[in-house]
């Protein structure tokens, strides 16, 4: 298949080039001007039409199995495929089982392995109750199937919960000994759990309301259920629980934790400027995400529920700190933390108990396109790095994702500069459809995904391709 006359984002140009790309057996074989079909080869005319690399989004939850109420492989994949992304990997916590044994793995690909449309790997996971295990046995044991190990310093889920700063360093060490990369969800227990009880308090008081202090362990401390009393409490007390300083001491002790491994450390879905900024000049690596580009903790007031992520997003002004981050290299890359949910979870009638989780792998790549590269945030070599290229390295895929190059995988993602997108959550083809960026006009439209080479996703027939055709990648590929 000859690609043609495409506008093409190439690795090292500043501007887009226009060049054909001839596609054989799912990888790139050729790329020039003027390239010629042999006999029998197919031609895809891309006249008016920007190419790019497709997305990866290395941070999503597709809750398969245990929570199919929230989002499937499948869904989730479809969603991602329509908004340009050709790669995910999935989170080990939010399935039953977790992804923190063999076994479990086994258990969870089962589900998993024939329910993508588009390419996909797993982490595993080190859970604090099984920490033990996990450090001396399941690691190695996990590290041919998965690209890196998750962890919490906070934790909500009783299948998955958060690790202490000893095992912590153990896992760093045991980590970059078998060289993986560990992430980190990084705010503060302590913190959280002191600054919480304390807005409670305070919310109970101006409600009247005389009920016992709910006890510790009900403290809504969870990343991604919802967990906590159904307390009174406004938007505000909800991040005036989870603030900056939350992340700043947790990226400050995950860096000392682990002194001499910090290349191995991986901070995910960082809100707070300052906490990136310690992080990438400590020699860790981090991610943010789209929503903690674009909102604040002002966007509450009129957004509510839909807004609602663990960390939550900042105070106004950190936004533009972290697109400055992003552009010089400070922050890594750009994820979704995609966990989206339906409306009953969402909206529980307490700021405590509503589901903390958004989808986003369908809004990714066509926001950062957007806001970040047409907007003049984002340099076009920038744009494909937070976009693709280093998440393929951070996650080893780099040898066959993440750029438009002769050998790697014809993953593309077409793109009408002149058309723009309407984000309307019914149209996500996710299960979840409240998102903070209903509504939103982003420049410029996915119009076609190409995953090796065969079309997943167009803007006139939708996903054309069943479930099971994404292949399952592993560290190396």
């Amino acid at each position: 298949m000859i690609i043609a006359h495409g506008l093409l984002a190439l690795p090292g140009k500043q501007d887009l080039v226009r060049a054909d790309i001839r596609v054989s057996d799912g990888r790139i074989v050729e790329i020039g001007t003027s390239l010629s079909p042999a006999p029998g080869e197919d031609s895809v005319s891309a006249d008016g039409m920007q190419i790019f690399p497709g997305a990866i989004d290395p941070h999503v939850h597709f809750d398969t199995p245990g929570f199919e109420q929230r989002e499937d492989f499948t869904h989730g994949s479809m969603a991602a495929a329509r908004g340009g992304v050709t790669t995910i990997i999935d989170m080990p916590c939010t399935s039953l089982p977790p992804v923190t044994s063999l076994s479990n793995f086994r258990e969870k690909f089962s589900h998993v392995g024939k329910a993508s449309v588009i390419d996909f790997g797993l982490y595993g996971g080190v859970s604090g109750h099984i920490a033990d295990e996990c450090i001396n046995t399941h690691m190695a044991e996990l590290s041919p199937y998965v690209v890196g190990f998750k962890t919490y310093f906070i934790s909500g889920m009783d299948s998955f919960t958060h690790i202490n700063h000893y095992d912590f360093a153990r896992v760093i060490a045991r980590a970059s000994q078998i060289g993986r990369p560990v992430l980190l969800h990084a705010e503060d227990l302590d913190y959280i759990t002191a600054a919480t009880r304390s807005v409670q308090a305070r919310a109970r008081a101006r409600a009247g309301t005389h009920a016992p202090e709910p006890a510790a362990a009900a403290q809504p401390v969870a990343g991604y259920a919802a967990a906590g009393p159904a307390a009174p409490g406004t938007w505000a007390d909800y991040v005036e629980a989870r603030p900056e300083a939350a992340e700043r001491v947790a990226a400050a002790t995950a860096l000392a934790l682990a002194h001499g491994n910090e290349g191995t450390l991986h901070v995910v879905h960082v809100g707070t400027a300052e906490a990136a900024e310690l992080l990438a000049a400590g020699g860790a690596t981090c991610e943010t995400c789209t929503h903690y580009l674009e909102f604040s903790s002002a966007d509450f007031d009129r957004l509510g529920a839909a807004l609602k992520t663990a960390p939550p997003v900042k105070s106004p002004g950190h936004a533009e700190r972290l697109w400055s981050l992003l552009a010089g290299g400070s922050i890594s890359f750009v994820t979704s933390d995609h966990a989206p949910a339906p409306e009953a979870e969402k909206h529980t009638g307490s700021i405590w108990t509503d589901y903390g989780g958004i989808p986003g792998t369908g809004t990714l790549f066509p926001y950062v396109y957007s806001e970040g590269y047409r907007s003049g945030r984002l340099s076009l070599y920038r744009f494909l790095e937070v976009i693709s290229s280093a998440a393929a390295r951070r996650f080893g895929l780099a040898a066959h994702k993440g750029s438009i190059e002769v050998g790697k995988d014809a993953d593309f993602a077409f793109v009408d500069p002149e058309a723009t997108y309407e984000v309307k959550g019914s149209e996500l083809l996710s299960k979840g459809t409240i998102t903070p960026f209903e509504g939103m006009r982003l420049q410029g439209k996915v119009t076609n995904t190409f995953v090796r080479g065969v079309e997943v996703w167009n803007a006139d027939d939708g996903i054309v391709v069943d479930p099971g055709s994404g292949n399952y990648l592993q560290w190396g590929y």
